[in-house]
């Protein structure tokens, strides 16, 4: 297993692929809006340095992500990772300690850039909180989502 950062350009089309599985699996209270990721804005976070791509292959095939906006935090000024979205192929999830060998690697990556806290997001029951608990993750606060207009009339 390879764990790397790597770049949106040679790891977008794979990674798409991936993240069209994870929309299924965990973002069902999403499901009346188009899945459909901005190539393009998230490239500009990248060439600007708050947008990081984590990976993890197997023998050259990513079987995970890890998407983390890397920005100084507006209130303490020092440097905090927010993860935009994570995933790993459900049967590598239980092989071996690959989970746990991803979560860190990117913590040492987010480490050697000077974070100082990292955020991720997961549904408050199963096995992804209890990871989370397992790797000394704090639970701080509940995330709430209200729809405010239907899907298919919003617009950016």
């Amino acid at each position: 297993m390879i764990f790397a950062i790597e770049p949106l350009e040679t790891s977008w089309a794979e990674m798409v692929t991936l993240a069209k599985d994870h929309w299924q699996e965990t973002e069902g209270y999403r499901h009346d809006q188009p899945f459909n990721p901005s190539y393009e804005r998230y490239l500009q976070y990248a060439k600007i340095g708050c947008f990081f791509q984590f990976t993890a292959r197997d023998e050259g095939r990513m079987v995970g992500f890890c998407g983390m906006y890397v920005v100084p935090s507006m209130h303490t000024q020092c440097k905090i990772a927010n993860e935009d979205t994570w995933f790993l192929l459900p049967e590598y999830r239980g092989k071996g300690r690959t989970i746990i060998r991803f979560y860190d690697f990117i913590e040492s990556e987010l480490k050697n850039m000077d974070v100082v806290e990292v955020s991720m997001t997961v549904p408050p029951e199963g096995r992804a909180a209890k990871l989370l608990d397992h790797l000394d993750y704090t639970p701080v606060k509940m995330q709430y989502s209200k729809r405010l207009v239907r899907a298919d009339s919003a617009s950016i």
